[in-house]
């Protein structure tokens, strides 16, 4: 899903979410999430706060997380949302092509999509939402 020109969410199948941590990070993350909508605000909401310096933390992957969870507190949201084998999302700060290919590099299945109900993207979007004002 092209969410904007140079930010990319595919729903994924990991096999090996151990081998895949030490590979996560600069341009790309590897999250848990109920749903796109979900995961592709929340790492909107972390574009922009990197854009108005507004971020938590230091890397725009540590911000998708943050936001996801709903807290400040990195531990519990790697924990809540981080890789895992099973269905995960790939996010990926660049265009396209580059989410093209970290699914091949990375030996990762692509899956259809799946949409959130309405009212659970309302609860969603204001978690990630909150993350600004803590």
């Amino acid at each position: 899903m092209k969410v904007t020109q140079n930010l990319q969410v595919e729903r994924v199948f990991v096999k090996n979410a151990k081998d895949l941590i030490p590979l996560i990070g600069g341009d790309f993350q590897i999250v848990r999430g109920s749903c796109e909508e979900e995961v592709a605000f929340a790492a909107l909401l972390s574009v922009r706060s990197f854009e108005r310096g507004t971020n938590h933390a230091r890397t725009l992957g540590g911000e998708l997380l943050l936001r996801l969870a709903g807290t400040l507190q990195i531990k519990d949201a790697i924990r809540e949302h981080g890789v895992s084998n099973g269905e995960n999302y790939l996010v990926v700060f660049g265009g396209r092509e580059r989410a093209e290919e970290l699914i091949e590099k990375l030996g990762l299945q692509r899956l259809h999509p799946i949409g959130c109900e309405p009212e659970k993207l309302k609860t969603f979007f204001e978690k990630s939402a909150l993350v600004e004002v803590m």
